[in-house]
């Protein structure tokens, strides 16, 4: 059985970030964004920075209450306790003897890694919804990661994240984010995770477990209905390890089917999403932005002998004689042609899928 490194997850994770970063008007709807929220045009340069820019936006109060988020987390972590409503107080107490200690940096370090967080959203995690600056974060994200995600991006809690970490931090955002995936083990696995309900997903709590009213509430119903192109494995508590992967090896057949009767779902769209595969990006775009010229343009980008000028040689032949003398790239006319509509496709956003019945 093949194992996977950090090096083959962090290929996936590049290649639909590529994906996402060429998608038509993708980066100029992200430096629009940043101009609608009062950011610098390429975005902050790291999470310090940013964490200050957010502070910025505080008041005192705000600022008050931040630095208690802070020291109660780092509390919670260095005494190893967890966060309950029994712990509250004690919380409280230890804050009131050593909290009002803490300093403004320490605060700004805090919130600069909870913005790097590779589970939760920037954007709903700065803990101040109230904040007239920070409420206006998570609508104007949502908006763009609705505009550009599509079923080709495949996980749209990677997309999410993408979207995000792009419109703060640039390039730097994205660098944090995939090596905090690739070095969680939780995390890494595209296509591929757990969950297991507590009792806050559920209703009908004072029934207990095995009530006739205990069932998945709406919120836990809602973020399940996320996944409906996925196949659940359900592992109870008395499974061992052996049993469970001797489960998938004697099963697999069966799961496999029923992962590819889902995949109807991604074929609306000509997308077959078995592999996460890496493609030339680079070399596509630039055969795409080459197809966009006139031919005379394109007869001044040619350094070549041939008089290419004639009548009934069309763009795709000057094309290919460009990247063979530019670039010692070999194409036919016809492959151009076929490349460029293949790229032209893959940054076109999407549709809305059919309704499921449709499929």
């Amino acid at each position: 059985m093949k194992k996977y490194s950090a090096d083959d997850f962090e290929k996936k994770f590049r290649t639909l970030y590529k994906k996402l970063l060429f998608k038509e008007g993708f980066l100029d709807t992200v430096k629009e964004t940043r101009k609608t929220l009062g950011m610098p045009e390429v975005g902050f340069n790291n999470e310090t920075d940013l964490a200050l820019f957010f502070v910025s936006k505080m008041s005192k109060k705000e600022k008050y209450l931040l630095i208690f988020f802070a020291f109660a987390d780092n509390y919670h972590i260095n005494n190893n306790i967890p966060i309950t409503d029994e712990s509250r107080e004690k919380v409280m107490q230890a804050y009131e003897k050593e909290g009002k200690k803490e300093k403004d940096l320490k605060m700004v370090f805090w919130l600069g890694q909870q913005l790097l967080d590779h589970n939760h959203m920037l954007s709903k995690n700065i803990m101040l919804p109230k904040n007239k600056y920070t409420k206006k974060l998570f609508p104007e994200t949502i908006r763009l990661i609705r505009k550009f995600w599509g079923l080709d991006l495949l996980d749209g809690q990677i997309i999410g994240h993408f979207v995000e970490k792009y419109l703060f931090l640039g390039e730097y955002g994205i660098n944090k984010y995939i090596k905090s995936k690739v070095t969680c083990h939780h995390c890494r696995y595209i296509g591929v995770d757990h969950f297991s309900p507590d009792r806050h997903d559920m209703e009908g709590q004072d029934e207990g477990m095995g009530g006739e009213n205990y069932i998945f509430n709406k919120e836990f119903v809602r973020r399940l209905s996320l996944h409906f192109d996925s196949v659940f494995l359900i592992i109870k508590p008395y499974a061992t390890k052996e049993e469970t992967i001797q489960y998938i090896e004697d099963n697999w057949d069966d799961l496999k089917e029923h992962i590819t009767m889902k995949n109807t779902f991604y074929k609306q769209f000509d997308v077959h999403p078995n592999r996460i595969k890496e493609s030339d990006t680079e070399k596509n775009q630039m055969i795409y932005e080459l197809s966009k010229l006139s031919k005379k343009d394109l007869l001044k980008q040619y350094k070549g002998e041939e008089n290419l000028s004639l009548a009934g040689i069309y763009k795709e032949t000057i094309i290919s004689k460009i990247l063979k003398k530019d670039y010692g790239i070999e194409m036919t006319a016809d492959a151009i042609k076929k490349s460029v509509t293949r790229f032209a496709k893959s940054i076109s956003v999407k549709n809305k899928p059919k309704d499921i019945r449709d499929i």
